[in-house]
């Protein structure tokens, strides 16, 4: 049930937007391509991607016959296709994602790793894989479609790994690469291994847990630094081999470096006539005397610090006892925290009175919010209560040869007239039928306030285009009696005719067959 509801707290906001007006859309599709908008945001073409293409492709039709002129009846008709596929691909888009939730983690695990931008081939080839599961749960298959959905988790999987991979060592791969270019290979080759084997580690493990970020993005850092590394001695060699004059930059570039270190260190000029080693020994001899220095000043601060403890420590039984006369044995040594603790007692001695007046004040909140709660429960159960009772009701009212009341996936009231009989091919209402519909008008009255749809349904027999076009009359025909009988305004009632797509009993006998014709009327709430 959690499932149910996190669902369709997504696509509530975008099924309200169905029923726009159709006078509305004759001169402005923006409020139609918002409503496509939201069906996309919660990834209907992945998860409806037949009913949301079909509304897709009305709406380029609704646009087309706006910008030709045509009849307003015309143009109405389309809107009215529209905002039924609308619906129908935010209500299958929250179906198939129940239907799949065991392997929508996959998917999800390789989108976070931004797998669609890191390795975008092996990501669509698992989705286009997933896609196929989602298509036969739209078209009612859904063991058909979880077999396609289970061969996408092991594509995800490995789309996630590759992303992972890539956004780990992709940087490191590109700098060893440049390395190589460089001639690292032959000029480096030594600092060239040390990040390929950093590289290699950083691998080993990512497969042995992908998750592993702060190890395996240390050991990348690591390849990425030795790869740079080796290319500026690759190419600074490279320059040697050139030039022999650069060996004698090469040495001053060094030396002025190491003056700069000397420079920080207090030494204005480092000498070099007796070579390098020379020179580092100054540097570090002047290092020395400086440790020595500060650790003359480390002896000299310990004093000052034991000088501070004494007082410290006066202070500190002087606290103690002012805290033990308000009710508190403390045994901290530090007097910061000794002062800070006075001033809570002190301060928390004068809110008491404050905060016991906050909490009377509180309480009286509290009663307040109860009594507004139990109220808002007491009538939502009156409303439930209500609502059970007009069920019960409705179902007196028909008769089981006439047809059934039920529920669909989404929770709404389905008046299912397979009594509702039509001559062959026709779509006209006869008197014969009219007594069956007087008896669902009145029990879509016991629901007033929600909105209708009503679906037309065939058998398999004849041609599957025909079935489609006579199921939409036939639901068409049975709107339009509801409307005149009850005079539901337009944007409130809505047909759709699914021909044979939709059956709910096997073809294959002619009992079955009599409870696919049938017509659906759709109780919103």
């Amino acid at each position: 049930m959690k499932s149910i509801r996190a669902i369709m707290m997504i696509i509530l906001p975008a099924v309200l937007l169905v029923g726009l007006s159709r006078a509305q859309a004759s001169t402005d599709t923006k409020p139609l391509q918002q409503m496509l908008d939201s069906a996309r945001a919660i990834e209907a073409p992945v998860f409806a991607p037949e009913t949301y293409l079909n509304a897709a492709k009305k709406l380029d039709e609704i646009r087309e016959a706006i910008r030709l002129e045509k009849k307003q009846q015309s143009i109405d008709q389309l809107v009215s296709d529209f905002n039924g596929y609308a619906e129908n691909a935010l209500k299958a888009t929250g179906v198939a994602k129940l239907s799949l939730s065991e392997y929508l983690n996959p998917r999800n695990k390789a989108r976070t790793a931004k797998a669609q931008i890191l390795v975008p081939e092996l990501y669509q080839k698992a989705e286009d894989q997933f896609i196929k599961g989602t298509s036969k749960v739209e078209s009612g298959d859904v063991k058909g479609g979880l077999k396609e959905a289970e061969k996408a988790s092991p594509l995800f999987d490995t789309a996630e790994m590759e992303a992972i991979r890539v956004d780990v060592l992709g940087n490191a791969d590109k700098l060893i690469a440049a390395a190589v270019a460089d001639e690292a290979t032959k000029y480096a080759f030594t600092t060239l291994d040390k990040a390929k084997t950093a590289r290699e580690k950083a691998n080993e493990i990512l497969n042995g847990d992908r998750y592993e970020r702060k190890q395996s993005i240390a050991f990348a850092s690591r390849a990425e630094y030795e790869a740079r590394h080796a290319s500026n001695i690759a190419q600074s060699v490279r320059a040697l081999e050139r030039n022999d004059q650069a060996w004698e930059k090469l040495m001053l570039g060094y030396e002025i470096e190491m003056q700069k270190a000397a420079a920080a260190a207090g030494v204005d000029l480092l000498k070099f006539d007796n070579g390098p080693m020379a020179a580092a020994d100054t540097l570090v001899a002047r290092i020395n005397g400086l440790k020595g220095k500060v650790s003359n000043l480390e002896e000299s601060s310990a004093g000052l610090q034991k000088e501070s403890e004494e007082t410290s420590s006066k202070l500190v039984n002087q606290l103690q006892v002012t805290l033990g006369h308000l009710g508190s044995a403390e045994t901290e040594q530090d007097p910061l925290i000794l002062a800070q603790k006075l001033d809570d007692a002190v301060t928390k001695l004068q809110n008491e009175k404050n905060g016991l007046d906050s909490i009377m004040a509180a309480k009286q909140g509290q009663m307040a919010e109860l009594e507004k709660s139990h109220e808002q429960v007491t009538a939502e159960l009156q409303v439930r209560q209500a609502k059970e009772e007009k069920l019960k009701q409705a179902k007196t009212m028909i008769n089981p040869s006439e047809g059934e009341i039920l529920f669909n996936a989404t929770n709404d009231i389905v008046l299912r007239l397979t009594g509702l009989a039509f001559a062959s091919g026709k779509s006209d209402i006869v008197d014969a039928q009219v007594p069956i519909l007087n008896k669902a008008i009145e029990i879509i009255k016991l629901f007033p306030d929600s909105k209708l749809m009503v679906e037309g349904h065939t058998d398999n027999a004849g041609d599957a285009t025909s079935n489609s076009r006579l199921s939409e009359k036939r639901s068409y025909a049975v709107m339009q009696f509801i409307r005149q009988a009850f005079s539901i305004p337009a944007e409130k009632i809505q047909s759709v005719g699914y021909g044979a797509e939709r059956p709910v009993a096997s073809n294959a006998t002619a009992d079955g067959r009599a409870k696919n014709r049938r017509i659906d009327i759709i109780i919103m709430q």
